[in-house]
Parts: C-alpha cells; sequence; structure tokens
C-alpha cells in the first residue's frame, strides 16, 4: 500500500541525523552499526514515525530549546504539518496520512538544499571531513612503522544505573589507554582511534579502534574481550559495559578488523571505511551535554538562567603515533 517508501528512502539517505537513533527506543538495548545501510525500506519509515512519537520527550529531557540543525528542521516542518505526537504503526496508516508524511519529507529535504543552511552544513561537512583526513593519515602512519596491525574495535560504556558524565569518561579513557600502552600484552600496543558519543538510555560511550602490532599478536577477538573486561573489572569498578565487535567481523559487509598487512590495499581502504563512522560530525553529543545539565535545573522557574556546569571538548582523538624509525636494507618483502 505505501508506495512511497521511496521517498522515505530518500531523505534517509540524503539527512540522515535529522531522526532519533534507534537506541533511544524503549525494550532492551541492541548493538546497532551506525554506518551500515538499511536493509529494509520500511525501517525508514519507522524511524521518521518513531522520530515523531517521541518530540514530547525531546522537549522535556532538553529544556534550553537547543536543537541541531538536522533535529531542529525536522522538529520545525513536523509542527507546521501538525502530526499528532503520538505512536504510529507503518502498517496501518492511512492514505491521506501517508500522502502528508512523504509531502513532509519533501518539504524537509528542499528546506535542506536552501540557502539559509548552507554555512551550517559547510561547517559540518568539514569538520567532519578534516576528521577523516586525519584518521586516514593516523592509519598510513601506523602502517610505516609497523608491517602489520591487529585492529580491534570496542564500543565501551556504562550500565543503565550508572552515573556517568563527561568528565568521568574523559578520565577513565586515559585510564583504558594509559593501560593499553603500559600493561596489556607487553609492548604490543601500536595505536588508537576514539569518538565520544551520548545515547539517552546508553549515556557516554566510547567508539575505539585499537591497533596492536602484528608482529607481537596473532589474532583480535581474545585481546577485545580482555581490554573489555579491564574496563568493567578496573577501570569503572563494575558500573561497564563493552561490545567486543572483533567478536562480530562476519556481520560486517566491509570488515577492516583483524589482521592488516601494510601491502594489503583492500584490507586497508576497508579499515578506513571501518572507521568512517568515528569521524562524522556528532549534532546530538553536543545537544545532550548541554541540553543534560539544562535537565538538571528543569523544576526551576528559569532553566535558561542557569549556568552549564562544564564545557564539551574533544570529541575525536588519536593516540601519539610511536617515533618513526626508518627500515634499513631490502624493502619490505610481501608475505
Amino acid at each position: 500500500m505505501i508506495t512511497s517508501f521511496k521517498s522515505f528512502e530518500e531523505v534517509f539517505l540524503n539527512t540522515k541525523s535529522y531522526y532519533i537513533p534507534d537506541y533511544w527506543k524503549d525494550g532492551n538495548l541492541k548493538y546497532i552499526d551506525h554506518y551500515q545501510p538499511y536493509r529494509n525500506l520500511a525501517d525508514l519509515a519507522d524511524n521518521f514515525l518513531y522520530g515523531i512519537s517521541v518530540m514530547d520527550r525531546v522537549e522535556k529531557y532538553y529544556p534550553l530549546e537547543y536543537y541541531p540543525l538536522h533535529l531542529r528542521v525536522f522538529i520545525e516542518w513536523i509542527e507546521r504539518y501538525t502530526f499528532e505526537r503520538t505512536q504510529y504503526n507503518p502498517k496501518n496508516l492511512s492514505r491521506t496520512l501517508v500522502e502528508r508524511l512523504n509531502d513532509c519529507i519533501y518539504d524537509i529535504r528542499q528546506d535542506m538544499k536552501s540557502l539559509r543552511h548552507t554555512t551550517e552544513l559547510k561547517r559540518m561537512r568539514e569538520q567532519s571531513l578534516r576528521q577523516k583526513r586525519s584518521m586516514e593519515k593516523y592509519i598510513d602512519q601506523l602502517l610505516l612503522r609497523f608491517s602489520r596491525l591487529i585492529a580491534i574495535r570496542v564500543d565501551f560504556g556504562y550500565r543503565e544505573d550508572a552515573e556517568a558524565s563527561y568528565e568521568l569518561i574523559s578520565e577513565h579513557r586515559e585510564k583504558l589507554l594509559r593501560y593499553l600502552r603500559e600493561r596489556h600484552c607487553g609492548d604490543a600496543f601500536a595505536g588508537f582511534i576514539w569518538k565520544l558519543e551520548y545515547g539517552l538510555r546508553k549515556s557516554y560511550h566510547l567508539h575505539t579502534i585499537i591497533f596492536l602490532d602484528g608482529s607481537k599478536v596473532q589474532e583480535s577477538i581474545s585481546h577485545g574481550k580482555l581490554i573489555g573486561q579491564h574496563w568493567i573489572d578496573e577501570i569503572t569498578e563494575g558500573e561497564g559495559v563493552t561490545y567486543n565487535c572483533n567478536a562480530h567481523m562476519d556481520k560486517y559487509q566491509h570488515c577492516g578488523l583483524g589482521r592488516v598487512d601494510y601491502h594489503d590495499r583492500r584490507k586497508i581502504e576497508n579499515l578506513k571505511y571501518a572507521c568512517r563512522y568515528l569521524t562524522k560530525y556528532d549534532e546530538f553529543l553536543e545537544l545532550v551535554h548541554y541540553g543534560y545539565q539544562a535537565e538538571q535545573h528543569y523544576h526551576q522557574d528559569d532553566p535558561l538562567s542557569q549556568q552549564i556546569t562544564s564545557k564539551l571538548g574533544r570529541v575525536f582523538g588519536t593516540a601519539r603515533l610511536p617515533p618513526y624509525v626508518p627500515q634499513l636494507g631490502r624493502p619490505r618483502a610481501k608475505k
């Protein structure tokens, strides 16, 4: 019946970030790789409708009414169309509602192309591009220093009942890096890329790529497990959770994890592809950081008059590179 799924697909492929992420949904938390494409077009419509249904919650949690660009445009247009903020069933929509939804999506797409958003979109693209170039250069520099890397992706976070903060996860990130450098598997540590994010239920969490020297370690899954266990037991003292992506490498369409040799161009490109999500501009982190702090004053007379208690620092970074020692003698041989 809903032949207009094509419109849902187009708006999500071109402006992916304006809707509420999947991990805000009620129910059991499930891992989502945000860089993987949608397999079912109905999921696109489901996310759009879900975004409409939770607008009241967004306004409750973020009373400062500071919204990033894509979410701001989304809110503006669903208010213009006066959609009822209720839970919609994508399989039971009237033809009239479907037509109005697609008209709304069309207007969102046209609005995002307008001149009024040019400057902000350019800033977002430039930041993402800078981070992407930084990440790619970092990987290239690592492969000048190590002929073989073991790439491990582990996501680090906190239990739902834990009291996490930007300051706390920044401190824990430094402890994690110190552990990798000084204690994990001798001197096998090679490099580290990280990105900070926030989820309504997951709170602050880190996406990381950890690089080990492939001449000193041979596989990745057990190392991901050991590192994750250290985060849970030692760094967060039982308050943490982890997800070892290397234990699920068969689920990735372009897998760049595990063993990466300096001469394997396809694997290197897959690794860089897997790292792109870590470089994407994240509007939601700034929203939730300042919005969350405002929510602490939500029941006071004037929440807008309350001072923000902490500034948002770095949300993306890499560990420093080890010294480069040129290899003398014959060039590297491919194995």
